[in-house]
């Protein structure tokens, strides 16, 4: 792609002109009055040529706007013209600086990243080593705002230890030393878990990290674009035919404006996978005797995540929660 946009402006008849701009650099020397004000028309202009530390420099920038992996490294050790060798830097410090170029760059990127993401995750699965799905993983996470990977936990993770938290034995994942993981939980959070441990079917509970490389991520979309949803649990139970069966759970404020984007979402990664149990947002409701329990909307209903996908507003959704929500 940079070979091409050079071509084209040799072609152009512009490309040395472009080049002689990259090559100089204008200083301007003004002057001002004992006071501190600017002597008016009272300037020296110069034209200087630059040398090749300020090329490598610009080459640099260049470098890191490509994200820093070598591109122009490779596209010199192709097109580098060894009786010039400074040449290929220009040619992609004067890539670089075009918005054209770089939009159509990252099009491309974007597509062939989906492209091959897409044939290469079920693939993945299937691997046994651990360190290649953390690769993968890091690598999926970090390349859009609303990633597509298998979910599969590690074998180990950095066991929460906060300060002032509450020791739980029945997360997942737990100090090896210990037996227990230290967690400071908000009262809603907290609540949700001391429900849950009641339940006949319970076996364990996982934190899920915001941004962790494994952590469950929802899309949904808010004001036209696409965020991620990381749920705040993951609730392991027993299950009669399948032995175990996963939840996914949402205690969230009803005052924040994500909350249709997030039901919306929710709903539709319900849709689309039914092997999930329970996909639920929660919130603190008042019931039949005026005290304050958590109130669960589940989106792994078919009718419930009908009307939810339906939902044009929050005030429809907090009519779902009136109509169909429950108390456990």
């Amino acid at each position: 792609m940079i070979h091409d946009y050079v071509e084209a402006l040799k072609v152009q008849g512009i490309y040395d002109e472009m080049v002689l701009q990259v090559k100089k650099f204008k200083l301007v020397t003004k002057f001002f009055d004992a006071f501190g004000e600017t002597v008016d028309n009272y300037s020296v202009q110069d034209v200087f040529t630059t040398n090749d530390i300020d090329i490598d420099r610009q080459f640099r920038l260049a470098e890191a706007k490509l994200g820093n992996e070598g591109v122009g490294i490779v596209y010199g050790n192709q097109y580098m013209d060894t009786d010039n060798p400074s040449v290929f830097k220009i040619d992609v410090i004067l890539y670089v600086s075009d918005d054209e170029c770089m939009n159509r760059l990252h099009a491309y990127a974007e597509k062939r990243f989906h492209g091959l993401n897409d044939d290469y995750r079920r693939y993945i699965a299937t691997i046994d080593s651990d360190k290649i799905r953390r690769q993968y993983d890091n690598i999926v996470s970090d390349g859009d705002i609303v990633s597509k990977h298998n979910f599969r936990l590690p074998e180990t993770i950095q066991v929460p230890h906060d300060d002032g938290g509450k020791e739980y034995d029945n997360h997942l994942f737990v100090n090896s030393v210990t037996g227990v993981a230290k967690l400071k939980l908000n009262t809603w959070e907290a609540g949700v878990i001391e429900e849950e441990e009641k339940c006949e079917d319970f076996v364990c509970w996982i934190r899920n990290p915001s941004r962790a490389s494994w952590a469950m991520c929802i899309p949904y979309e808010i004001d036209g674009e696409t965020k991620p949803a990381f749920p705040d649990f993951i609730v392991v139970r027993r299950d009669e035919r399948l032995g175990y069966v996963i939840d996914l759970l949402e205690p969230h404020n009803p005052e924040f404006k994500d909350n249709l984007g997030k039901a919306k979402g929710f709903a539709e990664y319900a849709r689309q996978n039914p092997g999930v149990g329970r996909i639920q947002l929660i919130r603190m409701s008042k019931d039949a005797a005026g005290k304050n329990r958590f109130k669960r909307l589940d989106m792994s209903k078919s009718a419930i995540r009908d009307k939810v996908s339906h939902a044009m507003t929050i005030d429809e959704l907090d009519h779902i929660f009136d109509t169909d929500a429950f108390f456990m």
